[in-house]
């Protein structure tokens, strides 16, 4: 899950009314982006487009020759995740936002154990507010600390409460403030990001598991690129205010080796199509023998996961110009996102395609949309419905606002996802010329407040590519449209009202009166 907590952001903003403590949405004047460098349309030439405005994106290298893969399959982001970080040898560097204690999870780290026992430098770094079962620190952190006690191993927990809790007081954001970085990578040349987080509900199939995530990462294997990548995990890594895990003060209470270990051979058999570890109930402890039984029948639900003996990281895929782009969360400088996703909006000639889970319209990113509906541009918007959403408190703001960005852009077109999965991907093509995939929402949140990473390919191809599945997500999708009145108000024709719960709506009625929330959404 995303774990966009409605409740926790209710109980954080009214704790910050009540002190006073919410700050100007702006980041404070001392953290002035030191790389970040906006390109004004002006700049490009009356006839240049969004290849000019990529290739003139100098806060960060761009390799033209990159390998890059589209991966908006749930396994086939597995197998991509399994099979580098099972090659890895000489170095990993990894950062989520969610890891869960799932099979997935939990085999993840088996392999990250694994090859700290290889001698691989690993770093590993967690959100406190994402990923709380595995980074409490009593208790909690069991698993992260066997892998600590290599000495080539280096893990750090992303702003937690506990550490930043006086910071409330200047702005409580610095508390709420998130690293939703997602990073694999591995031999500072092969990178992974996008909007998966470590968990099932983003790595299994819907017809082996309802309800699980659309999303899409990329791929790419760029020795350029991956310096980027570094660069970007680094500085959040080495940011003030993260908590390094040790050992146990008083010992090793909890061994958790075994586990890890189970872990991964367990995932490791099903991947290969050996099917499931088997209990060797006169050479294990009991509680071992509970713990593949557990991992197996989590691994027996998965039917689908059958590909990886034939996965290969490239089947024919071609280079492009690719380069990453970064934003630090508020407790650094860096935002190269916002800025030059607006100069590619601005560049657009023909189309803007945004598929993105939660869409709650900054004064940045309404600007920019506005200019480019003014210019004539057609702008496609794909978000979740109130009955796909995860995230009520964000969807709340949206369903307030559809009607009003419609009658202000009226070559905006709106489609909500109506599939039991949920939207997660959070992705944009310009002219399909440029994509840009990665962790980037289209709200307050990542313009404003967390750490965020993406990926920009330059390829008529690979833009095509990501738009023509977006297109069937579409058709998995209503469009919502609206009639203007006599009276010159926006008229209903079909919106959430016309397919949704009536019980979802009332409750996100009810929260579109948090309206003063939107600061922190």
């Amino acid at each position: 899950m995303t774990r966009r907590l409605g409740i926790f952001a209710f109980l954080i903003a009214f704790l910050s009314v009540s002190l006073g403590a919410f700050a100007d949405p702006q980041a404070p004047a001392a953290k002035t982006a030191t790389r970040a460098a906006k390109i004004n349309p002006s700049d490009l030439g009356p006839n240049s487009g969004v290849n000019e405005a990529f290739d003139k994106i100098a806060c960060t290298l761009s390799d033209p020759q990159a390998l890059v893969r589209y991966i908006p399959d749930n396994y086939t982001s597995w197998y991509a995740r399994w099979n580098i970080l099972d090659s890895a040898k000489k170095s990993i560097d990894i950062t989520y936002f969610i890891v869960e204690d799932d099979i997935f999870g939990m085999s993840v780290l088996g392999l990250l154990y694994k090859k700290a026992q290889a001698g691989v430098q690993l770093r590993i770094m967690m959100d406190a507010r994402g990923t709380k079962g595995l980074t409490r620190t009593f208790m909690g952190q069991d698993v992260l600390q066997e892998l600590k006690k290599f000495p080539n191993v280096d893990i750090r927990v992303y702003n937690p409460v506990h550490v930043n809790l006086l910071s409330m007081f200047e702005d409580i954001r610095n508390i709420t403030a998130s690293n939703h970085d997602k990073i694999v990578l591995v031999d500072d040349e092969w990178l992974i990001t996008g909007g998966r987080n470590i968990s099932k509900s983003y790595f299994v199939n819907s017809e082996d598991l309802p309800g699980v995530y659309r999303d899409t990462d990329i791929l790419i294997k760029s020795k350029v690129v991956a310096q980027e990548a570094k660069t970007a995990f680094e500085e959040e890594f080495k940011a003030n205010g993260n908590f390094q895990v040790t050992a146990d003060l008083l010992g090793d209470w909890a061994q958790r080796s075994t586990e890890l270990d189970l872990a991964c051979q367990a995932m490791r058999q099903y991947l290969m199509g050996k099917g499931l570890l088997q209990a060797d109930k006169n050479n294990l402890s009991a509680a071992a023998v509970k713990t593949i039984e557990k991992y197996n029948a989590e691994l027996s639900q998965y039917k689908h996961m059958n590909g990886y003996p034939s996965f290969h990281p490239f089947n024919g895929e071609h280079v492009a110009p690719t380069r990453i782009l970064d934003k630090d969360s508020l407790k650094g400088p860096r935002n190269d996102i916002t800025c030059n996703l607006v100069a590619l909006m601005d560049a657009c000639k023909y189309e803007i395609i945004i598929q993105n889970p939660y869409v709650v319209l900054t004064d940045t990113a309404n600007a920019a949309l506005q200019r480019a509906n003014d210019r004539g541009v057609k702008i496609v918007i794909q978000t979740n419905s109130p009955m796909s959403s995860d995230s009520l408190l964000t969807q709340a703001m949206f369903v307030g606002d559809w009607k009003g960005i419609l009658q202000r852009m009226p070559n905006v077109e709106i489609y909500a996802y109506k599939l039991s999965s949920k939207l997660h991907s959070k992705t944009f093509v310009f002219d399909r010329k440029v994509a840009v995939i990665g962790t980037y929402n289209m709200d307050t949140v990542s313009e404003k407040i967390n750490g965020e990473i993406v990926a920009a390919v330059k390829s008529s191809s690979f833009a095509t590519r990501v738009a023509l599945r977006i297109g069937e997500d579409m058709r998995n999708s209503f469009r919502y449209q609206i009639s203007i009145g006599a009276d010159g108000k926006a008229n209903t024709v079909f919106g959430p009202e016309s397919h949704s719960d009536p019980k979802v709506l009332e409750r996100l009625n009810w929260l579109l009166k948090l309206h003063w929330l939107r600061p922190l959404i």
